[in-house]
């Protein structure tokens, strides 16, 4: 809602215009069908803001917005301009959805006979925010005025049943000649959606003087809009603004639309400053002579103890490359940097992102004596290939950060790392690459070593940047079916093991067959059959409403199984991998805002932030130690209201040590991961009882098992 205000129905009030509107309402309205307007808009080619709204806004007659959020932050950037408009005569009405915490969406599943209360009860909490934010005062004094005037309605919608809130994004721009334009897309009516150095959005145009396919949508979406105005759409309510509420606002009015609105200037976010770790981590990294690796646990602000040497380099006039392994860490980036160096110029490469390739861009983005402050963020699978390698303009004056730098060893990925800088920056909490010392060796020689002191997961619980937890380890067993197969794969992994030894006269390295078997070999514990109906009975006993638990699956089938077995027992379970139909950001979204069960796959091992997440069920976790480490990270985010998290996990074991002397290597693989966790936990007795279990086996868990290798993710070129 309005920062949060979010709504406000207009007044009747009758307000006499002065001479100057008058004037300005007797002179014609412009002409949509004469601007330049595109069918498609995007943050970094062509600005939405300055290429379609102010254009539109100047011009049109009438403005029909129906949206998720409407924040009074949107006066920062068009402030003028709307002034404009009303001056003109213009009239606006917004529809959008109050905004609601985790309570209110509680309160409101109770049944719609609460929802009016609820409604009431977080606009107040919204309005008084507002209004009593100084800072804030000329943006609530313009739409105070702009509602009083009669200039701007504003309605709430809300759904009719269900947790969701009505989250449409349409919009219809109408001149005095009757010419329309319509939007769609993902920008809200907020500061953040339509500046450029707010969110990356992208909305498509369609115009009613161009065609008959144009001017149907544009027909259907002003015909929505009008079903939504009235109250007749299906299934969302259509309110007026309580009327206490509103009163409150228009106490804030000014008499007119006169005199000087001058825009108020974007509020940017309070500037972070560095703890004393990240500012020791950066003293060790220039001492080095800029080279070397954080080994920096998640929850340690690493990313932004990146960024604080990144805005060091550009400083110098120096570009900077920073590269990434995955799309969403790439958007991640982007945010981030946009945030903490507002005059930062971005160049994205890589997941989709293809302008760097037209032109010069990215040779002219990485060469040396810029005038601006140019970073390229790209990710690793790109930055390997031949024509981005070619096209950088290499040499001393550039500075890489590697985010999850382990990432980079692999063999393709290694490509990468003949980019010549003067400048390297590694980013990992745990840097090395597990079963591969030749993709380990690699990154050190390229990036250089560890940085002292390293801070652990232990640090940053005991520093508070990260939340205690509690552990539960499940025991299960193989089915006799998985069991027959367990050791016929394993019979296979000797064999090869044994032929690949002969012929590198004993090497004891792995063969790429040796590595497929063990991978393999290993998803049969990820996959075990009993798993799925374990955790489906311990999230049907425990989940409460409020709470967010998150369930790691292997691959799409446990994922599927998953959520039917806990759709039949009465949950709704959300779901979240790479290759899902929906929108993975409004999934993401709507599970930080009401919680809920999010049964995902891999995916959200590196670096994304769900920091409400309050409960983890792990179905499948390599042996690799990275993958549980980032994990329990994933979970142990602080988050307001959030001081303990509860971590299950289904650990395969033998039924029978000696009849089933073959699973030894897989127990001691799992137990050494459980006990990884259970040692840092708050009910210590679960580590106690790991190791009875170990000591019953007889097996010694003082050492690292060797049976597992790295598995890379897909590539997102």
């Amino acid at each position: 809602m309005i920062s949060n205000v979010q709504s406000v129905y207009s007044s009747n009030v009758n307000v006499k215009l002065s001479q100057e509107q008058n004037l300005l309402k007797q002179q014609s309205f412009g002409d949509l069908s004469q601007l330049p307007l595109d069918t498609h808009y995007r943050t970094g080619e062509r600005d939405p803001m300055t290429g379609f709204y102010k254009p539109c806004l100047e011009t049109a007659q009438r403005y029909d917005r129906a949206v998720g959020y409407f924040r009074s932050s949107i006066f920062a950037i068009v402030g003028k301009p709307f002034v404009q408009f009303a001056r003109h005569g213009g009239k606006a009405r917004f529809i959008c959805s109050p905004s609601v915490t985790e309570e209110d969406a509680q309160a409101i599943t109770a049944g719609y006979i609460q929802r009016k209360e609820v409604l009431e009860k977080s606009l107040a909490r919204d309005l008084e925010e507002l209004l009593c934010d100084e800072s804030l005062k000329t943006r609530t004094e313009l739409l105070a005025t702009l509602i009083k005037c009669g200039n701007l309605d504003i309605r709430l919608a809300l759904r009719t049943s269900g947790n969701g809130i009505y989250h449409e994004k349409i919009g219809i721009f109408q001149d005095s000649h009757g010419h329309r334009v319509s939007f769609l897309g993902s920008a809200n009516e907020t500061w953040s959606a339509w500046h450029a150095e707010g969110n990356h959005e992208s909305i498509e145009v369609f115009r009613d003087w161009t065609g008959s396919g144009e001017m149907a949508r544009v027909t259907s979406h002003a015909n929505d809009f009008e079903r939504l105005w009235t109250g007749e759409a299906p299934g969302v309510q259509t309110i007026e603004f309580p009327e206490a509420e509103k009163r409150k606002l228009l106490n804030h009015a000014r008499t007119d639309l006169d005199g000087d609105w001058e825009s108020p200037k974007a509020i940017s976010p309070k500037r972070r400053k560095l703890l004393p770790h990240q500012a020791n981590a950066i003293a060790a990294w220039e001492a080095a002579g800029k080279k070397g690796i954080f080994e920096h646990a998640t929850g340690s602000g690493k990313t932004f103890t990146a960024i604080e040497a990144i805005k060091r380099h550009l400083k110098t006039g120096e570009p900077a490359i920073v590269l990434v392994p995955s799309q969403l860490l790439l958007e991640q980036w982007n945010t981030e940097i946009k945030e903490e160096i507002s005059e930062a110029t971005i160049l994205l490469a890589g997941a989709g992102h293809t302008k760097w390739k037209t032109g010069n861009k990215l040779r002219s983005h990485t060469s040396p004596g810029l005038d601006m402050q140019s970073v390229v963020i790209a990710t690793m699978q790109t930055a390997a290939t031949d024509s981005f390698i070619d096209m950088v303009n290499q040499g001393d004056h550039l500075l890489m950060v590697a985010d999850e730098i382990h990432q980079i060893g692999s063999t393709f990925n290694s490509r990468s790392l003949a980019i010549k800088t003067g400048s390297s920056l590694g980013l990992s909490a745990t840097p090395n690459r597990y079963g591969d010392p030749e993709g380990t060796t690699k990154i050190f020689e390229r990036y250089g070593p560890v940085l002292p002191p390293p801070i652990t997961l232990q640090d940053a619980i005991d520093s508070g940047r990260l939340v205690s937890y509690s552990y539960y380890p499940h025991a299960i067993n193989l089915t006799e079916d998985e069991a027959i197969e367990w050791k016929k794969i394993t019979k296979q992994i000797s064999f090869e093991l044994a032929i690949h030894k002969s012929k590198e006269k004993g090497s004891q390295g792995l063969s790429d067959k040796a590595k497929m078997l063990l991978i393999k070999r290993a998803r049969i514990a990820k996959k075990a059959q009993v798993k799925t109906g374990l955790a489906t009975e311990i999230i049907r006993r425990e989940y409460e409403d409020g709470q967010s638990w998150l369930v790691y699956c292997e691959d799409s089938d446990q994922l599927q199984e998953m959520l039917q077995k806990l759709t039949a027992v009465g949950l709704k379970p959300l779901q979240y991998h790479s290759n899902m139909s929906g929108d993975k950001v409004e999934t993401l979204n709507w599970f930080k805002t009401f919680g809920g069960v999010l049964v995902s796959i891999k995916c959200l091992d590196e670096g994304i932030d769900i920091p409400a997440i309050s409960h983890a069920f792990i179905l499948a976790s390599s042996q690799n130690p990275r993958q549980f480490i980032q994990r329990r990270g994933r979970v142990l985010r602080k988050s307001e209201g959030k001081s303990l998290a509860v971590i299950h996990d289904a650990i395969v074991v033998p039924v029978n040590a000696e009849e089933e002397s073959d699973q030894i290597a897989l127990l001691k693989a799992e137990l050494l991961r459980a006990l990884e966790f259970a040692d840092h936990a708050l009910n210590r007795g679960a580590g106690a009882d790991l190791r009875r279990i170990a000591i019953e086996m007889g097996l010694d868990v003082s050492h690292q098992s060797d049976a597992a290798i790295e598995e890379e993710e897909p590539n997102e070129q």
